[in-house]
């Protein structure tokens, strides 16, 4: 197979891979290996059904290197959505990243998700870790609050089947959790995302030169809602620049669009039971993957494909089983990666940072151990939750082989 790696390296990080390592030798791509093991060279891949659904993704990553004001992306949602976007500021300035939303028409309830927006850095990697492991907290925090929830309804005996035997599982909060955050607003009313501010002129978030922001959010719109996406200068009226602003064409890399159905979920058919020297393993978002998400360019009518499924949550539900300790390991297959996720196992949630350790620009072939599972001769559940991130490669491979520690 022809395994891509979607990430422009030599426009990102290629100074952090020369020889002399980043910021005057902190660390070097030998010493960012070490500790890792190497990927099994004999596994068998585990067969797995498919499902799709989910919110609306509005993705804007294209133009990535922004030179001039403008409009990166716009579009309109009613109900569930999800905004990814990833930028740098490549001019000498100071500028302004903003995300504003606004009613169509009708006064408008929106309702929060889970948030996780990093903050401007010139290490893309690390804004883009930061906003992952923001978004995997809110989960977690959300996540406990429902399943406390479904307890209780459990106890009541008033409980529906759950989302692991639905045809279509429901991984929004919006019926589980009373207490989420809500905004109103009004018709000519606005609210400005990343600062949250609301029907504030000059609210955005600064981006010094060469510092790029990226971030993911969810929400739910009762009624119409516009996005507009948009970088200008700091003292700019975001409302007005936002209806007067330059549409800012794509970059070379067609990373733009609107898609729905922006959750997938990878359910493995039968229990991981292993013996010492067996290895299991699923690929995701390889080259050849069938799962990217397609849509449209709203700004050019455009047919554009999500080429790493950026701003897509993936959900791997699995089972363990046997006598043997079972070690679920992360292998970024198309080298650097950096992010976060959530392993959801025996009524507990932990995050995970992808890899372990602090820096990791590996060669494809390493494998970091990020959860061990001990079935004891009984079937355990778990689900590994995890979203492509920004400034990293694809595609990654989970293995599972048994520990023998």
């Amino acid at each position: 197979m022809n395994w891509l790696s979607f990430f422009k390296l030599p426009s990102r990080i290629a100074a952090v891979l020369a020889g002399v390592g980043m910021l005057g030798g902190v660390f070097s791509p030998a010493s960012a290996e070490a500790g890792y093991r190497k990927a099994p060279e004999k596994y068998q891949d585990v067969d797995v059904r498919v499902l799709q659904n989910g919110p609306t993704l509005l993705f804007s990553d294209s133009p990535e290197m922004v030179y001039e004001d403008g409009i990166l992306y716009k579009d309109i949602v009613e109900g569930e959505g999800r905004v990814f976007f990833h930028h740098v500021n490549g001019t000498r300035n100071t500028k302004k990243l903003a995300v504003l939303m606004r009613p169509v028409n009708n006064r408008t309830t929106i309702t929060w998700g889970c948030r996780g927006i990093g903050d401007p850095d010139k290490l893309y990697y690390v804004s883009a870790r930061k906003g992952q492991t923001r978004y995997f907290n809110d989960y977690k925090e959300l996540w406990k609050k429902a399943h406390k929830n479904e307890l209780k309804e459990k106890r009541d005996k008033r409980r529906n089947n759950t989302a692991r035997n639905k045809e279509l599982p429901d991984y929004s909060f919006y019926q589980k959790v009373s207490d989420l955050p809500l905004t109103t607003l009004a018709k000519g009313e606005y609210l400005e995302v990343l600062s949250q501010g609301r029907n504030m002129q000059h609210a955005g978030a600064r981006l010094k030169p060469e510092q790029l922001l990226t971030g993911m959010f969810d929400f739910h719109a009762n009624h119409p809602v516009e996005v507009v996406i948009m970088m200008c200068d700091p003292e700019e009226d975001v409302a007005k620049f936002s209806k007067d602003g330059a549409v800012l064409p794509m970059d070379e890399h067609p990373l733009r669009g609107t898609y729905r159905n922006a959750d997938l979920t990878y359910i493995i058919k039968e229990p991981i039971q292993m013996k010492w020297y067996q290895a299991r393993a699923l690929c995701m978002a390889g080259s050849d993957d069938l799962y990217f998400l397609t849509g449209t360019d709203r700004m050019t009518g455009t047919e554009t494909v999500n080429h790493g499924n950026y701003g897509v949550v993936y959900h791997l539900i699995y089972s363990v089983a046997g006598e043997h300790p079972i070690q679920m390991g992360i292998n970024p297959w198309g080298g650097e990666f950096y992010g976060a996720g959530l392993m959801l196992s025996e009524e507990k949630a932990d995050i995970i940072s992808i890899p372990g350790k602090k820096i990791f620009f590996g060669k494809g072939d390493e494998v970091d151990d990020a959860f061990l599972h001990v079935p004891n001769h009984k079937r355990k559940d778990a689900e590994f939750i995890w979203s492509p991130p920004g400034a990293s490669n694809l595609p990654i491979r989970v293995f599972w082989t048994v520990n023998r520690l």
